[in-house]
């Protein structure tokens, strides 16, 4: 029941992310076998699966953090499996990551959190130009009232929340959110995904959102892919995953 598009999808539009057939391994485990996904420009799609899948290594691949073994990704137009590290790095800046950790230094403020990843890719900018970006992004996911504050005296969703506006001061074409609601409680994870769907709107982000939690796929994602046994069991809407009668599809909808 392997999928590597669905046809719902306008072929018009265009492809901003293509993987086929990828697959990695840790040893005996063969995490994915022979993996199909194509996310459009625009759309957000889930992948969705259980914990120890492989949803998180899916999207590292995307952006190399982690080499897979074979299979192809392409990425923007390019090649990623192909690129020395310089082309790598320049095609990062287009694609932003939002970890499960939020991943923010504990020793710099929101603000030098914000400007890291300007600095880190060599963006070159005025402070008053830094300021504009680190306000719009603030503004953005509404704590522009943070700025001097250290992630310590920040709560969890807010932490996510900067994660987020860290990964928008670059501006990017893509954006891979590896589980954006665990650890929430159900009222800030559902503030979150507002968000993903409000900067979606607002700066067109075609998204993968990697995620085991049916909520999120019903409320962010145009399209689910299921991740089963390494591979992308079955793909297409929320209504469609809900409607089915196939019994790896059911297992998630138990506790709905």
């Amino acid at each position: 029941m392997d999928a590597a598009a669905s046809p719902s999808i306008d072929r018009k539009v265009e492809r901003v992310i293509s993987i086929r057939d990828l697959h990695v391994s840790f040893g005996s485990n063969h995490v994915l076998r022979g993996f199909n996904l194509d996310l459009y420009r625009g759309e957000n799609v889930m992948v969705l699966g259980k914990s120890g899948s492989g949803k998180s290594v899916l999207i590292k691949c995307v952006v190399r953090l982690q080499e897979p073994d074979s299979g192809h990704i392409d990425v923007l137009g390019q090649d990623v499996l192909a690129l020395d590290q310089e082309e790598l790095d320049r095609l990062r800046v287009k694609i932003g990551f939002l970890f499960q950790s939020s991943a923010l230094y504990d020793s710099m403020t929101v603000q030098e959190n914000l400007e890291f990843p300007l600095r880190r890719h060599w963006i070159t900018t005025t402070p008053e130009e830094t300021d504009a970006l680190v306000d719009e992004v603030l503004t953005a996911v509404g704590l522009a009232h943070t700025r001097k504050l250290y992630p310590s005296e920040l709560s969890g969703g807010m932490r996510r929340r900067i994660g987020l506006a860290r990964t928008l001061i670059l501006k990017p074409e893509i954006v891979l959110y590896d589980e954006p609601t665990t650890g929430l409680d159900p009222i800030t994870g559902k503030e979150i995904v507002e968000l993903i769907l409000e900067l979606q709107r607002q700066y067109n982000t075609s998204s993968i959102i990697i995620s085991h939690d049916l909520h999120v796929a019903k409320l962010a994602a145009n399209r689910i892919a299921l991740l089963h046994e390494g591979r992308n069991y079955m793909e297409g809407s929320y209504h469609l995953f809900r409607d089915s009668e196939d019994e790896v599809v059911k297992r998630f909808f138990v506790f709905m």
